[in-house]
């Protein structure tokens, strides 16, 4: 991403919502906050009970049968479970590693858990098929989307009635739920995380201790685009102000910097192999490819220099800084 786009995120968050153009006119969504949540649970229980009247069984129903009948059961859905919990923890893993091939290794162990979920996931849903909640979750969502969508920037018009909403066109419908949904990726963490990392954020991140006063509205009104923007400035703030020695080409990598952090907080915590006093191809148990590829990278000193300027030995700060993170 270049600077304009880091720049246009945040404007876009500050706003509390996003303009698009639709048949010529300019509509404004408005970002999800906390109280549309209680709306969106609502209209939920609204149309799980309406489908239950038509007849449609709960999801709870479905698997109870399913269960009874040997198609699905405890077994397959613990399987999902320890599945989601295995990634979780294998990606926080990914995240603190430091030496390429022990990254290649967790992510290819990443992706095979991950197409095991996704089959299990995919299997599970054939053989429920439709539900009270599926209908429920598509029809409140539906329902919800006229709540969101303004004729102006103060968020004060709604740019659909009653009426207007009953007849909305399925392609039009279409359109403004594709719209929240390219919103939700382009504000995703990682996104807010890298703008709040840029330089132009800079004299703001110290100032996001107090959220009210920063916005100056209360936390209630505030979009969770606006809660996460000042919590990851919060969080990369007291990163930079009690993490020692950050090298200066992580400071603007979120990912890079939390996994800096992360290893700074938990070296003296963990028993290790790795030695302060390791040398060449042994260096944090590192491999002979390890060292060609940490060593190859031409942003970065050799490691035969670094080596020598540091007596024969580098520590994980040093290793960290020679292979650019």
């Amino acid at each position: 991403m270049n600077e304009e786009l880091y720049i246009s995120i945040i404007g876009e968050v500050f706003d509390g919502y996003t303009e698009v153009a639709y048949k010529g006119d300019p509509v404004y969504i408005k970002h999800f906050n906390i109280r549309d949540q209680r709306y969106l649970q609502k209209y939920f229980e609204k149309y799980k009970n309406i489908a239950i009247k038509k007849g449609i069984l709960s999801q709870d129903e479905i698997e109870k049968n399913l269960e009874e009948e040997g198609l699905w059961g405890e077994k397959e859905q613990l399987e999902i479970s320890n599945l989601e919990q295995d990634l979780i923890g294998l990606r926080a893993t990914e995240k603190a590693l430091f030496l390429p091939s022990e990254k290649r290794k967790t992510v290819e162990e990443i992706e095979s858990k991950s197409r095991a979920l996704n089959e299990l996931i995919l299997n599970k849903n054939k053989i429920i098929g439709k539900t009270a909640d599926s209908y429920a979750s598509a029809r409140s969502q539906e329902e919800m989307l006229r709540y969101f969508l303004f004729k102006d920037k103060e968020l004060s018009i709604p740019f659909l009635n009653d009426q207007d909403f009953s007849e909305i066109d399925d392609m039009d419908l279409v359109f403004f739920i594709n719209c929240q949904s390219e919103i939700s990726d382009r504000l995703c963490e990682l996104n807010i995380q890298k703008s709040v990392l840029r330089p132009f954020f800079s004299m703001y991140i110290s100032q996001c201790d107090n959220i009210k006063d920063f916005y100056g509205k209360a936390v209630v009104n505030l979009s969770v685009y606006q809660l996460k923007t000042v919590i990851f400035a919060r969080m990369f703030f007291n990163i930079f102000q009690y993490v020692e020695d950050i090298p200066d080409n992580i400071r603007s990598d979120p990912e890079r910097l939390l996994s800096y952090s992360e290893m700074k907080s938990s070296r003296n915590k963990k028993s290790s192999n790795i030695r302060d006093d390791s040398h060449g191809g042994a260096l944090f148990g590192a491999s002979e490819e390890d060292i060609r590829e940490l060593s190859a990278n031409p942003g970065n000193i050799s490691l035969s220099r670094a080596l020598k300027e540091h007596g024969g030995s580098l520590n994980m700060e040093q290793m960290m800084e020679l292979a650019g993170l």
